[in-house]
C-alpha cells in the first residue's frame, strides 16, 4: 500500500504512522474542511496543543502528499510570512503488496501428500475443490441450486487465468484449459492439484464427479481437457 505523490511512493509504515494517531487524523480533516489555508498556531489553538506540536503533526501529513504548504503575508505587509497548510489536491493511490499464497498452497499440498495415502489425499483435494466451485457458483448465480451454463463457467475460468474456452461436444460440454493456475504446485503434486481442479470444475458447473471425464492433462499434453456429461 502506498501513496503516489509527484512520482514518489510512500510506504505502508508511513501511512500507518500518520493515520494511527487520532489527533493527527482529526487535524487532517480540519485542514481539508477549512475554507482557507491555516497555520500551525491556528491548528494548535483549535486542538489545545502548542504550535510546535501541531507543526509536527502537520509536517507528517505533508509527507503523505495529502497536504501542502504555503505562505501567508501579514495583514500589515510587514514581518515574516506565516507558513500555512492546505489540501494538496493530490490523489491517494493505494497499492497492495502481492500475497504469498503459492508458498502456503505448496506447504498444504505437501502436508496432505505426506500424511495421507495418495487415494485419500486425492479424494480430499477433490472434495475441497468441489466445495470451492459450489461457493463460486453461488456467488455468480445467487444460488447453489441448478447448473451454471458452460458459457458462464468458462467466462469465470478465463477471468481467473485458466485461458479457458468451452465448446459443445458429442457427449456434453467440453472445457479446455490452456493454462494451469497451479502449474508450479501441480508439477510437484500432480494428482492432488488435478483432483482439486476437477472438483472445482464440477462444483462450478453443478455436476457430479462421475459426470466429468478428463481426456488431456497439462503435464502430458500442454493443456487440460474435460468433458462434462449433459
Amino acid at each position: 500500500m502506498s501513496v503516489r505523490n509527484d512520482g514518489t511512493k510512500r510506504s505502508l509504515e508511513t501511512l500507518g504512522d500518520v493515520f494511527g494517531d487520532p489527533t493527527r487524523s482529526s487535524m487532517l480533516k480540519y485542514v481539508l474542511d477549512a475554507d482557507e489555508p491555516v497555520s500551525a498556531a491556528e491548528v494548535g489553538e483549535v486542538f489545545g496543543v502548542h504550535r510546535t506540536v501541531a507543526r509536527g503533526h502537520l509536517e507528517k501529513l505533508v509527507a503523505t502528499g495529502l497536504l501542502k504548504t504555503g505562505k501567508r503575508t501579514p495583514v500589515t505587509g510587514y514581518g515574516r510570512p506565516a507558513k500555512t497548510y492546505l489540501a494538496s489536491g493530490e490523489r491517494l493511490e493505494v497499492m497492495l503488496p502481492p500475497r504469498r499464497y503459492e508458498s502456503l498452497a505448496r506447504l498444504l499440498f505437501h502436508i496432505l501428500d505426506s500424511l495421507l495415502p495418495t487415494d485419500m489425499a486425492v479424494h480430499h483435494a477433490q472434495a475441497a475443490g468441489y466445495e470451492y466451485g459450489v461457493n463460486v457458483r453461488q456467488e455468480l448465480q445467487g444460488t447453489s441450486e441448478g447448473r451454471l451454463t458452460p458459457e458462464a463457467a468458462c467466462a469465470w475460468l478465463a477471468q481467473e487465468g485458466y485461458a479457458a474456452h468451452c465448446e459443445k461436444g458429442a457427449d456434453g460440454a467440453v472445457f479446455v484449459f490452456e493454462n494451469c493456475v497451479y502449474r508450479e504446485i501441480a508439477a510437484e503434486h500432480p494428482e492432488i492439484a488435478c483432483a482439486f481442479s476437477r472438483g472445482m470444475l464440477c462444483g462450478l458447473v453443478g455436476a457430479a464427479a462421475e459426470d466429468l471425464t478428463q481426456t488431456n492433462d497439462m503435464v502430458r499434453d500442454g493443456f487440460c481437457r474435460h468433458v462434462i456429461k449433459r
